[in-house]
């Protein structure tokens, strides 16, 4: 079912909950930067700053809040920047170039974070929390992240077997990834009467298929050096998840993680397209 990406052969209609959109809008509508951002820690505008220093490494924050004797939030201090004199010479503005509100969701945070590593988040017309490219670690941003990256498989396994009947996309193989192919499927197969041998190769091995595929790259406007970069990195992010890794983002560079979510963002959009209008 999964290679046809949920339509019925029947009727033709794309049965609900599997498309990139809905996919999307659930996240979307319900899951955003509300559930994962972290209430904004403060000092004081009268602190002892060396005091204050010492409490930014030991949380090991880059950055503070800074409230007046009222409790009212007046800036931010970023710890690279402090030094002997009072924290009020060191105060920043919030400016709008930082500021987000709490409704914002998750693809578009991390197009934010690209160019900032942190941000501070509104939520009922103040300043109550600051998210960073750490938060893309919690579980919430996990499940967005496999999801979109499992769909983005099942999509190019579609584009290979409308390529490649009776999986003649093996001939593209060298034997060896063959070989470990069957192996996993032998192993997988059990009472699996739907398991192909083609879910049970790797993302580099798609990328391999679809890369030496007749019109498929100029299908999606790709260049055999996009198409192999954004599988390979795709494949990095999709293991980090899978093993759940304290970290996903530590194996690329942030610029090069956000391109990638993004580039498939982009690549489901266009399948889906194609495929509705087979």
């Amino acid at each position: 079912m999964g290679f046809q990406l949920w339509y019925s052969k029947q009727t033709g209609i794309k049965r609900k909950g599997t498309s990139f959109s809905e996919l999307q809008n659930i996240f979307t509508d319900n899951i955003t930067t509300k559930f994962i951002f972290e209430p904004l820690a403060c000092c004081k505008t009268g602190d002892n700053t060396d005091e204050v220093i010492q409490t930014l490494k030991q949380r090991n924050f880059d950055t503070l809040g800074v409230v007046n004797q009222d409790d009212i939030k007046i800036g931010y201090i970023k710890l690279q920047d402090l030094g002997d004199n009072p924290i009020d010479t060191y105060i920043q503005n919030f400016d709008l170039n930082i500021l987000i509100a709490e409704s914002t969701p998750l693809s578009e945070l991390i197009k934010i974070l690209c160019d900032k590593e942190f941000v501070y988040v509104l939520s009922s017309d103040s300043i109550q929390g600051i998210v960073t490219r750490a938060d893309i670690n919690k579980p919430i941003v996990r499940i967005y992240l496999f999801g979109i990256i499992s769909l983005f498989e099942l999509h190019l396994n579609y584009w290979i077997t409308d390529y490649h009947i009776e999986e003649s996309w093996t001939k593209l193989l060298k034997d060896r990834r063959i070989e470990s192919a069957r192996g996993i499927y032998d192993d997988r197969k059990g009472n699996n009467a739907q398991l192909t041998l083609l879910e049970c190769i790797q993302i580099s091995d798609k990328k391999v298929i679809l890369r030496n595929t007749d019109n498929f790259l100029a299908k999606f406007d790709y260049s055999k050096k996009g198409f192999h970069q954004l599988l390979e990195r795709s494949e990095k992010i999709r293991n980090e998840l899978a093993h759940s890794q304290t970290s996903i983002i530590a194996n690329l560079p942030w610029a090069d993680f956000a391109s990638t979510i993004q580039n498939i963002e982009l690549f489901l959009k266009i399948s889906e397209a194609k495929v509705t209008e087979k």
